[in-house]
């Protein structure tokens, strides 16, 4: 098999797992989501990739949904950070792809 038809599987699987891992961290933030959704608990969207900000002031707002607060800002930062790491894997791989295209 050729390196440019190697390269274009690669893509391909990289692609795949980054859909694979979108779908399982979906499934996973919206258990939570739906949870503090339907008990009306408003959480800022500054307040999602700041921890300390959020355990300060919005935890002691609704401290029965502690637990699911920080579960759901997490499981965020956890799918930002992997689709982070896939997105440039699939950069990198295009790059190389078109470097050597035929």
């Amino acid at each position: 098999m050729e390196l440019y038809q190697t390269l274009i599987l690669w893509a391909a699987g990289v692609m795949l797992v980054l859909l694979l891992l979108n779908l399982y961290i979906r499934f996973r933030v919206w258990k939570h989501y739906v949870i503090l959704s339907k008990n009306k608990v408003d959480i800022p969207t500054k307040y999602l990739l700041n921890k300390a900000k959020l355990e300060s002031e919005i935890i002691p707002k609704y401290p029965d949904f502690a637990d699911n607060i920080l579960a759901f800002n997490k499981h965020l930062q956890i799918s930002l950070r992997i689709v982070s790491i896939v997105l440039v894997l699939i950069t990198l791989l295009a790059a190389v792809i078109f470097y050597f295209r035929e």
